[in-house]
């Protein structure tokens, strides 16, 4: 009886090993497609913090470069704040040469009227 490979207990080991293998095989299919998810999760885990680091450091880049914005702004505000004062001055000095120039002129104009008309 034992000369077709059966064990000592009839056949009955290769039958409940295989059903065990059966039975097994669904367990071991859903245990592998849980641990491809887990690294699959993991990997995109990884590469979220590579993103993230990315972010954090042009957000850093963003922040210098609104500083040196807000100086340039403050800096233009000054020098256009003073480019109005030597306006203003220019103004004045133009403004008093006018009054300077029409005084000058109608004193020409005086000596002209007395020595055309008097002379």
């Amino acid at each position: 009886m034992r000369g077709r490979g059966l064990s000592p207990r009839g056949g009955r080991d290769s039958s409940q090993q295989q059903q065990q293998l059966q039975m097994a095989s669904p367990q071991d299919t859903y245990l592998d497609s849980r641990a491809s998810a887990l690294h699959t999760a993991e990997a995109t885990i990884v590469e979220l913090g590579g993103i993230f680091q990315q972010l954090a450091h042009m957000v850093a880049d963003h922040g210098e470069m609104a500083r040196r914005i807000e100086d340039d702004v403050a800096d233009t505000d000054t020098n256009v704040t003073m480019a109005q004062a030597q306006l203003l001055k220019y103004l004045h000095g133009i403004s008093s040469n006018r009054w300077l120039i029409m005084k000058i002129f109608l004193v020409l104009m005086v000596f002209i009227v007395i020595f055309v008309f008097i002379l």
